[in-house]
Order: structure tokens, then C-alpha cells, then sequence
């Protein structure tokens, strides 16, 4: 039964998958507030939450089939692109004074976040030295570290240094680096390796890289809309 369950969570999880990895960059790429920029940025949104519920649905499945790694795996992936997903979309609803149930639960994502990062790192370092498995978990880890500078902030510092746009714009090329790594991580790493023949020891460079290209266009794109 529980095979049929995650059977059927896959077969949605895939194709929404595809359909958000190829939306992100029409929002990300064309003029902000446009037409086009609201309806395909909706799109991917929805997009996204889809993947996300199956992703973290097959982790509990995964949990029941006694595969406890990739239930790891899947958990924490959900939530390190859940947040920037969320507050995305959540920040432009916010008004000159940010409400304190937006405030609340973002302070249980990052609480959340830095923990299990926290935890990855460990387990990756303590369990695996960072050797294999244990390279992907320390990398997954060291991700939702800065998650922890935002634990203790109060609500007023926060309003006053974060830009409600320059947020929107993070939150959501961030969610699209989440996006790519998981896809390159899992799905996507057997397409490297058994079509294009990559060596496994090459496989970092595919996990890291959308980080790499989403941390540059996070900052190009920070500094058009500096004025905003």
C-alpha cells in the first residue's frame, strides 16, 4: 500500500517538477510586474507548493519503506525551499507594518531550517567524515546555516533593513537553486550519470553550481532594484 502511495505522489512530483524548473526563469527574466511576470510567477508558485507536498508526503512514505536517508534527504529539501518560497510571495502581502503571524512563522522556519541544518552538517561530518554521502549532507547543511542569523532578530530591525522587493526577488531565485540542486541531487543525477557517463566524483559540481548562479543573479538583480 505504501508503495502505491509514493508510486502516485512520484508520478505527480515529476512532471510538476519539470513545469516549475522550466516557469522560474520567465518570472526571474522578464519585467518585473509585468503581466506576464505575475501570471507565470503565480504559476510557478503553485507550481512549487505542488512539488513540495509530494516531496514531503514520499518522506514520510519513505520512512514506512525503512529508506531513512532519502526520507532525510526529501524532508530537508522540502523545507530549505519552502521558506523562500513562502515568504516570496507571503512578504508582498505584508503592509508598511509587517504582521506578527507572517513574523511568527517565519520565525519557525528559520528555527527550524538552522536546526536541521545544523543536524545535516553533523550527521554528514560525524557519521560519513564527508566522504560520499556524507560531501551531499555537509553541502545541504552548510546551505541552511545563515538561516540561523535571522533567529533572534526582532520584528522592527528586520522591517527596517529588508526591502519587501528585494525580498520577493530572493526568496524566489533561491526556491528556483533549491529547485535545481534537489532535481541535479536526485532525478537529475542519473541522467549525468548513466546518459552523460559523469563520474561520481564530478557530482558536486552539478549540486553546487545552481547556487553559485543563483547567489550572482540574487545580488545583479538586488542592485537593479537597489532604488526600490
Amino acid at each position: 500500500m505504501i508503495e502505491l502511495v509514493h508510486k502516485i505522489l512520484l508520478g505527480i512530483h515529476i512532471p510538476f517538477g519539470f513545469l516549475s524548473l522550466v516557469l522560474f526563469w520567465i518570472p526571474v527574466g522578464v519585467k518585473k510586474g509585468s503581466p506576464l511576470h505575475k501570471k507565470v510567477g503565480w504559476y510557478y508558485y503553485i507550481a512549487m507548493w505542488i512539488v513540495l507536498v509530494t516531496s514531503f508526503m514520499m518522506s514520510i512514505c519513505n520512512i514506512f519503506l525503512a529508506k531513512y536517508m532519502t526520507a532525510l534527504y526529501l524532508g530537508f529539501l522540502a523545507i530549505i525551499t519552502a521558506y523562500p518560497l513562502w515568504y516570496s510571495y507571503e512578504i508582498l502581502q505584508q503592509k508598511k507594518e509587517w504582521s506578527d503571524q507572517y513574523f511568527k512563522i517565519r520565525k519557525i522556519f528559520v528555527t527550524t531550517l538552522f536546526s536541521t541544518g545544523v543536524g545535516m552538517l553533523l550527521l554528514g561530518g560525524i557519521k560519513y567524515h564527508f566522504l560520499g554521502m556524507g560531501t551531499m549532507m555537509g553541502f545541504f547543511g552548510l546551505l541552511a546555516i545563515p538561516a540561523g542569523r535571522d533567529i533572534f532578530m526582532t520584528k522592527e530591525k528586520a522591517m527596517n533593513s529588508e526591502s519587501k522587493l528585494k525580498m520577493h526577488i530572493q526568496g524566489t531565485i533561491i526556491s528556483g537553486i533549491a529547485a535545481y540542486t534537489a532535481f541535479f541531487a536526485f532525478g537529475g543525477s542519473r541522467i549525468l550519470i548513466n546518459v552523460l557517463h559523469m563520474d561520481h566524483q564530478w557530482m558536486i559540481v552539478p549540486w553546487i553550481a545552481p547556487t553559485i548562479v543563483g547567489l550572482f543573479y540574487t545580488r545583479y538583480m538586488k542592485n537593479k532594484y537597489k532604488a526600490n
